[in-house]
């Protein structure tokens, strides 16, 4: 019998479910192919954005693999899957991505070395190129430590952007209109900044926000 998308070979580890962002259709195409090739990773979910992937929970995806990542958009970091960033050189926030614990390759890398740096992604290990950390290291300050919030209230640029919307008194519709998002992209945020405020409520997290000066009264 012929084998069949997802047929694993006697002996041989499954393939790991990868989920492709791009703009681009051919893009994504591309990446589709070359991980075919490689067989450790096989293509179960394509999407156009973020925000489309979040919606439909990565395809089940054990690792996501993002192209040329837009400006304002927030990473899926430990909330979703394994995170690959391809992204250009000379980016200034690649040091950034580091930082937050993802993998970040060239956007011209082989399909080889995004198989290998998907693997080390999903073994919760940073990969990246010399010349990749070389730029980090440029951006970044070395040898003074970042502050850290205390607790969990390290908020994203986005969930800071929904904080303030929410500190307006909007819904959830209201804060999708108002920052170009869908309303349940938005409920998805509101959910994490309650959480991470360790709030009860949508009024008790603008509360404690306003108290500890992440947004103005």
């Amino acid at each position: 019998m012929a084998a069949t998308a997802g047929d694993t070979a006697p002996g041989r580890p499954a393939a790991i479910r990868a989920a492709i962002v791009s703009a681009s259709t051919i893009v994504r195409a591309g990446l589709a192919a070359g991980l075919a090739a490689q067989g450790s990773l096989t293509a179960t979910a394509e999407f156009a954005s973020l925000d489309e992937a979040r919606e439909a929970g990565f395809g089940g995806a054990r690792v996501a693999i993002v192209d040329a990542l837009a400006e304002g958009d927030e990473l899926p970091v430990g909330d979703g899957p394994a995170v690959l960033l391809l992204a250009d050189a000379g980016d200034e926030r690649i040091g950034e991505w580091l930082i937050d614990g993802c993998a970040v390759l060239p956007r011209d890398a082989s399909a080889a070395a995004i198989a290998a740096a998907a693997a080390a992604a999903l073994a919760g290990l940073v990969a990246t190129p010399p010349a990749f950390a070389a730029d980090a290291l440029r951006y970044e300050r070395i040898g003074e430590a970042r502050p850290r919030p205390a607790g969990n209230a390290l908020l994203t640029r986005r969930e800071k952007q929904v904080l303030v919307e929410m500190s307006h008194g909007l819904g959830n519709r209201e804060i999708g209109g108002a920052l170009g998002i869908s309303a349940h992209t938005a409920k998805f945020h509101v959910a994490q900044i309650i959480a991470k405020l360790d709030a009860q409520s949508r009024a008790h997290a603008v509360a404690k926000a306003l108290r500890a000066g992440l947004v103005d009264a």
